[in-house]
C-alpha cells in the first residue's frame, strides 16, 4: 500500500469507512464533483459540492493538511478517477473515489441531506477509535506481556515474508471465520502494512466483543527478519 499510494494509484473508499467516520464531525472530507442539480437531490450529509470541470482551481479551498483524508463522490468511477488524479496530484496521499457513488450511500443507510450544500471545506483531524501509535506499539512489543496478542492481518504471502515474532497471522478477510482461535481473555492488538487492514479487523473484533486495538502506522520487513514501525 505504500507504494501504491507513493505512485499516486487510484483508492477507493467504502460506504462502512464512510459510516465509521461520520461518528466525528468533519474528520473526513467528502468532496461531491457531480452537477450541482443532481447534488441538490440527494448528497452525503456534510460533503462540498465542487463540479468535476471547477476542481482544478479549487487548491486553495482544501486544507492545509496534506493527510486529510479526501473521499470524492463522482457520477461514475471514470469521472472520479479524473478528480483523484487532481487531487492526489496536489499532494493529498489519502485521496479515494467513493465506492458505488450516492447511489450506494443511499443504500447503505448513510445520512443523506437534499438542497444546498456546505459552501466551504471543513477539517478538523480527530483521533480514531482504537487507533496505536508506532512509539505505543513499540512499548507494547518490547513488554512481551502474556495477557496480550498480536495478530497479523496481512495475506500468507505477506506474511511469509517476514513477521513480528510471537504474532499470529490471520488475514483480514479471514478474522470473522476464525473468532473460536482469538481468545476474549486477553487484549488484542491488530497491524497490517500501512494499518487499513488492521483497522478493518479492528472494527470486526470490536463488534464481536473483543477488547482490541490496532496499529495505525506502516510496517516493512527486511530480508534478515528485522522490521521497521513508522508513523503514516
Amino acid at each position: 500500500m505504500p507504494a501504491w499510494k507513493k505512485a499516486k494509484n487510484p483508492l477507493v473508499a467504502s460506504t462502512k469507512y464512510l459510516d465509521v467516520m461520520a461518528k466525528f464531525k468533519n474528520s473526513v472530507v467528502v468532496v461531491d464533483t457531480r452537477e450541482q442539480s443532481a447534488v441538490e437531490k440527494g448528497h452525503i450529509e456534510g460533503a462540498v459540492a465542487i463540479a468535476a470541470d471547477k476542481l482544478a482551481s479549487m487548491k486553495d479551498a482544501f486544507p492545509a493538511k496534506k493527510d486529510a483524508p479526501i473521499v470524492i463522490v463522482a457520477p461514475d468511477y471514470q469521472a472520479g478517477l479524473a478528480s483523484f488524479d487532481i487531487i492526489r496530484g496536489w499532494g493529498y496521499k489519502n485521496t479515494s473515489v467513493l465506492k458505488g457513488g450516492i447511489a450506494a450511500a443511499e443504500k447503505a443507510g448513510l445520512a443523506i441531506a437534499k438542497g444546498a450544500t456546505a459552501t466551504e471545506i471543513a477539517y478538523v483531524p480527530k483521533p480514531i477509535p482504537g487507533a496505536m501509535s508506532a512509539a505505543k506499539f513499540n512499548e507494547l512489543l518490547a513488554q512481551n506481556a502474556a495477557d496480550t496478542m498480536i495478530i497479523d492481518v496481512r495475506t500468507e504471502d505477506e506474511a511469509e515474508s517476514g513477521m513480528i515474532t510471537g504474532a499470529i497471522n490471520i488475514p483480514t478477510d479471514e478474522i470473522s471465520d476464525n473468532l473460536a482461535d482469538i481468545p476474549k481473555g486477553k487484549k488484542i492488538v491488530t497491524y497490517c502494512s500501512t494499518g487499513i487492514r488492521a483497522e478493518m479487523a479492528y472494527l470486526t473484533l470490536k463488534d464481536n466483543g473483543y477488547k482490541v486495538n490496532f496499529l495505525k502506522a506502516d510496517t516493512a520487513f527486511n530480508d534478515d527478519g528485522t522490521f521497521k514501525v513508522t508513523e503514516n
